[in-house]
């Protein structure tokens, strides 16, 4: 793939917090594309406002779509791989209680987690922005199940879902709070929203800053720490019910990659401690996530 260019910050707009608004923001650290698909480094600021976390220079929807490559979302698995590799996420719902109904799945990619579930207890449609995994998705779940776009262009109608998913997906979005106030429109009264994404306040981003793999700039627009999402979810119309910060599909390979590029830096034998680390990552991330704050956030909240 050839590598993307910055845009023009004198041909973009500026919007500003996607969250509140704010202009200014202090600038962090720098990160790099870890798909390289740019030469350049990006930006990680704080919002001087309401101090969530966003990678800067600020790209349209368009923009942003030459950062994904054409096999971001992998080769067309089996089906008994797409089930083992979404154990995490349907375990979390139906610990929830969630057992059936209607669901949107928002940044569903090639619908792996939709063909997770039974479709005899579940009445599955997605949203997805990119054009090949929206055309996957709807070969997989039949054609009308997946919309291509924004959340906030599609055409369902109001109070339609029991539960809509956001797995690794508010974090890519430029407008998170738009995206959250229409769920929140087609989210039936009681209806369930779950959400995971990286945590900001984990002890992995204190440690690598701008080296931490789950930061994937400038994929992941916003990095979101808990206190930010129950605000942002109280002012949508959503009350949190369930929590957890444990995640044996993303925290210890979000460590094992950010130790892995730390060390690197440093030459062939800090290189060489990475795999004499290696057996003791699981451990000790363990520990840590639950001392020091998981890498993941992985939460339910319930339209009130």
């Amino acid at each position: 793939m050839q590598a993307e260019q910055l845009p023009d910050p004198d041909k973009i707009a500026a919007r500003g917090c996607g969250l509140c608004g704010e202009i200014a923001a202090r600038e962090l650290y720098n990160a790099a594309d870890r798909l390289r698909n740019s030469p350049h480094l990006f930006v990680i600021a704080q919002c001087e406002s309401c101090g969530v976390l966003r990678t800067l220079p600020e790209m349209s929807d368009e923009q942003l779509a030459r950062f994904y490559p054409d096999d971001y979302w992998g080769e067309e698995p089996t089906h008994q791989w797409i089930v083992r590799s979404q154990t995490e996420k349907t375990s979390f719902v139906s610990g929830c209680g969630l057992a059936e109904g209607r669901i949107l799945d928002v940044g569903c990619g090639s619908g792996f987690f939709l063909r997770a579930l039974d479709p005899a207890r579940w009445e599955r449609f997605g949203v997805e922005t990119g054009g090949p995994a929206a055309r996957a998705a709807n070969k997989a779940l039949g054609e009308g199940s997946v919309f291509q776009g924004a959340l906030q262009d599609g055409s369902f109608e109001n109070a339609t879902f029991d539960v809509i998913t956001m797995w690794s997906a508010l974090e890519h979005m430029n407008a998170p709070r738009a995206a959250l106030i229409g769920a929140r429109r087609l989210i039936k009264p009681k209806g369930s929203l779950i959400i995971q994404l990286p945590n900001a306040d984990s002890y992995q981003l204190r440690w690598f800053k701008g080296d931490w793999f789950a930061l994937d700039a400038p994929r992941h627009r916003y990095h979101f720490t808990p206190e930010h999402l129950n605000t942002l979810l109280a002012e949508a119309g959503f009350e949190i019910y369930k929590t957890s910060f444990a995640s044996k599909a993303h925290n210890a390979h979000a460590l094992r990659q950010s130790l892995k590029l730390q060390l690197k830096r440093r030459g062939y034998p800090s290189f060489a401690l990475f795999y004499a680390a290696v057996p003791f990552i699981k451990p000790f991330d363990w520990f840590m996530s639950r001392v020091a704050g998981g890498a993941t956030i992985t939460l339910a909240a319930r339209a009130v």
